[in-house]
């Protein structure tokens, strides 16, 4: 995910670059791909799913957990929002330093030739 996008402000209220705040992350997995048929119809399939988001993240100051989420900014593909908005729930932070996190995401198709024997 980059990082030079977005801010974080501390736990004084205080505005930060985003990549301060991920430095004190406790756990912080990366949102998967959406990978899935779903029917048997290939236009449903989830291959081809691309765009740019925007969250905020907000962090409760005692645990460190995120307890809310605002979307600012979403991929207009509710699967890659649901992807996302799930693993940012599990998302934690060294208590008592951070209270908000504004995040971007990007999600680019990448085709890979293959090759049969």
């Amino acid at each position: 995910m980059p990082t030079g996008i977005g801010y974080a402000i501390d736990a004084n209220g205080v505005r930060h670059p985003n990549a301060f705040c991920l430095h004190d992350t406790v756990y912080a997995p990366r949102p998967q791909y959406p990978y899935g048929a779903g029917t048997a119809d290939p236009e449903t399939w989830t291959r081809n799913l691309e765009g740019n988001g925007l969250y905020r993240l907000e962090i409760n100051l005692v645990t460190g957990r995120v307890n809310h989420i605002t979307v600012i900014r979403w991929t207009r593909s509710p699967k890659i929002k649901a992807a996302v908005t799930d693993t940012f729930k599990h998302w934690a932070f060294k208590p008592g330093k951070w209270k908000e996190i504004t995040i971007a995401t990007t999600v680019r198709k990448k085709w890979m030739a293959m090759t049969t024997q």
